[in-house]
């Protein structure tokens, strides 16, 4: 100590840290955030930031991604948990009761980890999603976003849309992949718009959002053996087998027939 990353740095995951105990420095490409014990913060994939550390005596740090949830815990991450949407929030500050609930689960987590159990991801995500449900009790129930006006109706209805559209790909219900304009034309808005919107407020861009939603999805019907990859990459829409194997592999490093058997060691 002190200690701090070197550079800018962006995770491929979620994370959220508890800090009990320390102190720091967390920064975004917009603002600085002093860490003092009690500090709670979270950041999302993709997100520039960096940390510094004067300090530290207890913390807990968790990282997830919506895949994990979504697979051992069936929660629909955005749905349930709308804070994690933008790009970055003040940290907030708990009370020590606070502190001492979520601190329990999340050293509950870290015992799960350390055993050998066949359910042990799906404990872990359960864990993980009533921490969720305890932080969004005290800190975000009822969040809607920092902004005025209807640009939060806009993210929110924008993320609906997007999980109601792979929902029915992923059903067999929809062939053709939603472009930006799609998604716009549901609100009445121009592109424009619903890009600059979903930029600013999610720190993501639209195409983006449905890269990941789609990766997402074709990780899930390749875990089900009753398709073949050729199925799954006409009903996410792809002309082509070889188009969606290049895709899935430039956003995940696999091809669908390695994460596939990976999947199912």
């Amino acid at each position: 100590m002190p200690y701090g990353t070197p550079m800018w740095f962006r995770a491929n995951c979620f994370s959220l840290t508890l800090t009990i105990d320390a102190l720091g420095c967390y920064s975004t490409k917009t603002n600085t955030f002093a860490i003092k014990p009690g500090t709670l913060f979270f950041s999302r994939p993709n997100m520039h930031r960096q940390l510094e550390w004067q300090n530290i005596t207890e913390v807990y740090h968790l990282t997830f991604s919506e895949h994990f949830l979504a697979k051992y815990a069936g929660v629909a991450l955005f749905k349930t948990f709308p804070f994690l949407i933008l790009e970055s929030v003040v940290p907030r500050l708990a009370d020590t009761e606070v502190l001492t609930d979520l601190s329990k689960i999340c050293l509950q987590i870290g015992q799960v980890q350390k055993e050998n159990s066949h359910f042990k991801n799906n404990i872990i995500a359960n864990l993980l999603t009533r921490l969720l449900l305890r932080v969004k009790q005290h800190f975000w129930d009822g969040y809607t976003g920092p902004v005025k006006d209807k640009e939060p109706d806009i993210v929110m209805q924008f993320i609906k849309n997007l999980e109601q559209h792979y929902q029915q790909l992923q059903q067999g219900k929809a062939t053709l992949q939603l472009r930006v304009k799609d998604y716009a034309a549901m609100q009445g808005v121009h592109e424009n718009y619903l890009y600059t919107v979903i930029k600013e407020q999610t720190g993501k861009m639209v195409s983006h959002w449905i890269a990941e939603k789609t990766i997402l999805a074709a990780q899930s019907l390749l875990e089900d053996p009753s398709f073949t990859i050729k199925e799954i990459s006409y009903r996410l829409g792809f002309a082509y087998v070889s188009y969606f194997t290049t895709f899935f592999k430039k956003h995940t490093g696999f091809t669908p027939k390695d994460f596939r058997n990976k999947s199912n060691v």
